[in-house]
């Protein structure tokens, strides 16, 4: 995007630039001295207005491939973190962080890089992606990734300890799941009004759901 966008701008600029003098030369200089330039610069003023076009075309073009990339990119991750289960042991939510800080995700931040689209202090849409989807999968990373040898040392057996790896888990679990608590009526007085109350818990993939409602929203609207 960031390409055809620059050739764009520049091509713009010089067919302005181009077409400006050509008219001035036209009506202020002698016709014969200025006939030759004239051409010239309506020459380039074609190539220029043709150039434009192309990058025109080929930014649209960019910029959907882009955005479509992003999202096939993100839903990667997303699948992946919508397999954690609070009902897994220990040692396997260790291993399934493990497993997903080593995940490549360099064609997911080369997409984010490449987004650059015109109008953007006015549409703010690259800041939208940026923190609505970019940037909570990022601090999830990172919070993962600090602990990242720490798992390593206790699935090797060369640092043990549970209490401290439970506490990790928790943190991170914290990006992950949601916690819901919802007051169920059990008991009611012979009013019909709930005396006595049963506080149920729900768990919910916090991230995931959030990334996926911003995908589905004004992520699709922005991409077609």
């Amino acid at each position: 995007m960031k390409l055809y966008k620059r050739l764009l701008i520049w091509s713009l600029l010089l067919a302005i630039i181009t077409c400006g003098v050509a008219i001035l030369l036209y009506y202020c200089v002698p016709k014969q001295l200025g006939e030759i330039w004239v051409n010239i610069l309506l020459a380039i003023f074609g190539s220029a207005v043709l150039s434009a076009l192309t990058g025109w075309l080929s930014y649209l073009h960019e910029r959907r491939k882009t955005l479509e990339s992003f999202m096939y990119h993100t839903r990667q991750i997303v699948f992946y973190l919508n397999k954690f289960q609070t009902k897994m042991t220990l040692e396997e939510k260790l291993k399934f962080f493990v497993d997903y800080c080593e995940l490549d995700k360099s064609a997911w931040d080369a997409d984010l890089g490449n987004m650059d689209f015109f109008f953007e202090r006015i549409n703010k849409n690259r800041e939208y992606i940026y923190q609505k989807i970019y940037q909570p999968i990022c601090q999830f990373n990172s919070a993962a990734s600090m602990h990242l040898w720490h798992f390593r040392w206790y699935l090797d057996g060369s640092g043990r300890n549970d209490i401290v790896m439970t506490k990790f888990v928790a943190e991170l679990e914290d990006y992950l799941i949601s916690h819901e608590v919802e007051r169920v009526p059990t008991e009611y007085d012979e009013n019909g009004n709930a005396t006595s109350f049963f506080e149920m818990v729900t768990e919910g993939p916090k991230l995931v759901m959030n990334v996926k409602k911003e995908l589905s929203g004004h992520y699709y609207d922005i991409m077609y």
